[in-house]
């Protein structure tokens, strides 16, 4: 049962992922697709670039909310205890669905945004205390280099690492030892880094090469 209410929550969070707002925005509001624009990325960032702060702010807004949206399906569908019992695995279940949605969307020809704003979303429900140091670093980065895929970067390399380090016992209660479950959930995390640095490899070769756009 609890197998079929976690793929019930997978497709649910991967549909939800599928809506991507800066798409809608920009077709609503400026009459063109976002992804014809500058970077061609459907994402804030873009959005941010290329129509301004408004609509960059509302865009990221929309993907953290739907996160938070899968995240609450997941904890309907799972039930109380049992989601508190696993909540670690259960957000990361939900988020990382909801992530691939937002990547390849399947209402948008499967070719979406780069993540950092849904995964931005899922850190914060995991754990807060991670998100906020991730954020701090965040900011950092982009206002010394003024480069927000630097930014982005740099904490997707460093949210695993963190996991690890400020681990909570009680968010992941698998049949291991405390040390087997804070090294699984640095596994889990390493997924999110790896899938944001796949999608930010032309971003990275801009920066080496001193082309990327700054802020």
């Amino acid at each position: 049962m609890i197998f079929l209410k976690c793929v019930a929550v997978a497709v649910i969070s991967y549909l939800l992922g599928s809506v991507n707002a800066s798409i809608i925005i920009s077709k609503k509001f400026q009459a063109k697709d976002i992804r014809e624009s500058n970077s061609g990325n459907a994402g804030a960032t873009n959005m941010l670039r290329t129509y301004g702060k408004k609509y960059g702010a509302i865009t990221f807004l929309c993907d953290v909310i739907k996160i938070f949206l899968a995240a609450a399906i997941a904890f309907a569908l799972i039930g109380k205890d049992a989601f508190y019992d696993n909540s670690y695995l259960f957000l990361s279940i939900a988020g990382l669905f909801c992530v691939l949605g937002h990547l390849y969307p399947c209402f948008f020809g499967f070719k979406g945004g780069k993540g950092v704003a849904v995964c931005t979303g899922m850190v914060f429900m995991i754990d807060w205390r991670v998100a906020l140091v991730l954020f701090a670093v965040f900011l950092i980065v982009v206002f010394v280099s003024k480069y927000i895929s630097l930014g982005s970067v740099i904490i997707a390399l460093l949210y695993p690492v963190l996991t690890v380090i400020m681990f909570k016992e009680n968010s992941l209660t698998l049949a291991a030892t405390v040390s087997q479950n804070r090294w699984l959930a640095g596994a889990i995390a390493l997924v999110f880094t790896a899938i944001v640095l796949i999608k930010h490899i032309p971003n990275i070769k801009r920066i080496i090469n001193k082309t990327e756009s700054k802020i």
